[in-house]
């Protein structure tokens, strides 16, 4: 029985929701079926159809639902979505308060480094520019305890050349305050055999999550606090509340990225606005931002939340302008140290002076807008950098607030795309070269396609293009009316679209439990799926975000990795997604096992088929597969290798039809 749950689900996880389809085989100017235009819309504008969801398009109408999902108010929010965020506690603070209760080091843990003692200003600047004799004489007339301080804080370059004495008694002092500082940590976190005995330790690992949960509420705040420090990540993944807690208390910054993507497979999962969570998935890998940048894995809370999911049916110079102010995108691509010399404004001699950064002007023009080849030159890169300059942060470590600081900013007139902004413009010459951008037409034409790879197909339709630009161009760059554009088109409901895109590793994931219709309970071992097989959430290092294309996930490490995914998680071997139960299921269409006797017949018969070929059909054939090799696993009661059972249940999971 639990093989053929393992068996069922498995397949059930290629057919709806491994995605491999390929290249489009149809023409764009070919309508689908009605059937597979549901199909079709599900897989496009969700994370993947659950259960019932053909049946609620289909009394709708195609064009209604598109246009609900178009317009996420008037659709009733999700219950469950809504208690699966409330324990999330970072998701509704501001910047300044998630700086303040979550420091890169836990308060508990901080421990003083020594510094210097402090000496009249005259004798320390003596003391550390003197020569190696007087510098040894000096220390000589310093009292003991001074002097030990001096040894064990004074930098490597102020023991140069001191007799080997002196030498030696520091590098004893260093050693000594370096195990004193050891003990003061063993302290604060001892081992968890100095803090649960053996069986305890054992209940903590490997007991059932009752268990587990009436021993950590046995202590008080403080030692349950130390248990969960030490205590491996893995021994809480079925406990989600203890989890976050252990986390806040090891990695605080840690954990208020970890809610970020909690709350965003959440929302994947079971948000009954399937588009808008699609398009904030999109635009976030646009506006990528690298969550292993100093705070920025603070500040993405922020970003997606503010400047992000309230314009993704919008204008796209509101939303340009939200994602050019935020500290999160001025941090990671260095905008907030931009600066250029001021004639009016002499700086301190000897002290280096931050430069302009061209960073963020470049990535403006070739990822967020134009496009590389969208008619820009290296002089408008600098112009454009020269008009963001003064646009940065106050305090990035403790408020991390959008500031515009006059005294870096570039005074002087410049010329961007043949647009002349004048001189002593100060933080509006960053709004105009925003709106410069935002109307140009070729970023009309970079987001439309665009969204036209994410949507249609990976080499979309050059008229369906030009028409989105057209659109864009119209509206003032209206995101909503160019989808409207998109998704009332002949192309995108067309045999050219259908099963023309691949899956990325985020949307394999979340269709699969969507298609299962599984209960979720915790999604931190999904999450770490996700990323074992190409896709770390909010982790993308480099500025293009994650290809919105399907050559990067088409690899063989990336095919296995999807299977092995389907296996796990039809195993119920995902911590926190428990798998649906098949078992009615199984009973309403009377399927059985066959024999080994008759499994090995049917082998045989089909030995002449390449080993790949079953699986390819699954990938290629959508809700119309017949596998026969595959269906001997399942058939019907009479033993005759028929239609393939498990195939009818992944449509019927699905809500695709049967037919």
């Amino acid at each position: 029985m639990k093989r053929f749950g393992r068996s069922l689900g498995l397949a059930a996880l290629l057919v709806t929701a491994l995605g491999f389809p390929g290249t489009a085989a149809g023409r764009f100017d070919q309508k689908l079926s009605v059937d597979k235009q549901i199909v079709h819309v599900l897989n496009r504008l969700t994370f993947g159809p659950r259960p019932g969801d053909v049946e609620k398009v289909r009394r709708l109408t195609v064009e209604k639902w598109i246009d609900l999902q178009l317009h996420p108010d008037r659709i009733p929010e999700n219950p469950v979505l809504e208690a699966e965020l409330k324990p999330l506690a970072t998701l509704q603070l501001a910047m300044w308060q998630l700086l303040e209760k979550y420091p890169p080091v836990p308060p508990a843990l901080m421990v003083k480094a020594p510094i210097l003692p402090l000496l009249p200003p005259q004798q320390m600047s003596r003391l550390m520019n003197c020569s190696a004799e007087e510098r040894r004489t000096m220390l000589a007339s310093l009292d003991p305890e001074t002097r030990r301080l001096f040894l064990t804080a004074a930098p490597p370059q102020f023991l140069e050349g001191l007799p080997g004495d002196l030498q030696q008694e520091a590098t004893k002092i260093r050693q000594e305050e370096q195990e004193a500082r050891q003990k003061q940590i063993s302290k604060l976190m001892p081992p968890l055999n100095e803090l649960l005995s053996p069986e305890q330790i054992r209940t903590a690992n490997r007991g059932t999550t009752e268990e587990k949960i009436a021993l950590l509420n046995s202590f008080d705040a403080g030692k349950r606090l130390q248990i969960l420090r030490a205590l491996p990540p893995q021994s809480l993944a079925d406990v989600p509340e203890f989890r976050r807690e252990a986390m806040a208390a090891r990695q605080p910054q840690e954990a208020v990225n970890s809610e970020l993507i909690e709350n965003k497979l959440y929302r994947a999962i079971d948000s009954n606005r399937q588009l808008q969570e699609v398009l904030v998935d999109f635009w976030m890998n646009h506006f990528n931002v690298f969550n292993g940048k100093g705070p920025d894995r603070v500040l993405l809370t922020s970003f997606e939340r503010d400047a992000i999911r309230p314009y993704v049916f919008g204008h796209f110079k509101d939303m340009l302008l939200a994602t050019a102010r935020h500290p999160a995108m001025l941090f990671y691509l260095d905008n907030w140290q931009s600066q250029v010399p001021r004639d009016d404004i002499p700086f301190p001699p000897g002290v280096r002076r931050p430069g302009l950064n061209e960073n963020y002007g470049r990535e403006l023009l070739e990822l967020h807008t134009l496009g590389v080849d969208g008619g820009y030159t290296q002089q408008d890169v600098i112009a454009v950098a020269r008009a963001f300059s003064g646009w940065t942060i106050y305090d990035p470590q403790k408020f991390a607030e959008f500031q515009f600081n006059p005294a870096m900013h570039d005074r002087k007139e410049k010329l961007v795309l043949g647009h002349t902004i004048p001189a002593m413009g100060g933080e509006q010459d960053g709004v105009q070269v925003i709106d410069i951008i935002a109307h140009h037409p070729s970023t009309a034409k970079f987001i439309s396609k665009k969204l036209a790879q994410r949507f249609v197909a990976d080499d979309p339709p050059p008229a369906l293009v030009d028409r989105m630009a057209s659109t864009f161009a119209k509206t003032d760059g209206d995101l909503r009316a160019v989808l409207q554009t998109m998704f009332s088109s002949t192309e995108f409901l067309s045999e050219g679209a259908w099963q023309a895109k691949i899956k990325s590793p985020l949307e394999v994931a979340v269709s699969a439990v969507r298609a299962l219709n599984a209960d979720v309970t915790d999604t931190f071992t999904l999450a770490q799926r996700i990323a074992d097989f190409g896709e770390p959430l909010y982790g993308k290092l480099e500025p293009t975000g994650y290809p919105n294309t399907g050559e990067a996930w088409t690899n063989t490490a990336s095919v296995l990795g999807r299977m092995n995914f389907a296996t796990a998680l039809a195993s119920g071997q995902v911590s926190g997604v428990k798998p649906a139960d098949f078992s009615a299921w199984r009973r309403r269409h009377r399927c059985w096992r066959p024999s080994r006797k008759a499994f090995r017949e049917e082998r045989r018969r089909r030995r002449s088929s390449p080993p790949w070929s079953s699986v390819h059909r699954i990938f290629k054939g959508g809700s119309h597969v017949y596998t026969p090799l595959l269906s001997s696993l399942l058939c019907p009661r009479d033993g005759r290798p028929g239609r393939c059972a498990f195939l009818a249940f992944a449509c019927s999971r699905a809500g695709w039809p049967e037919t």
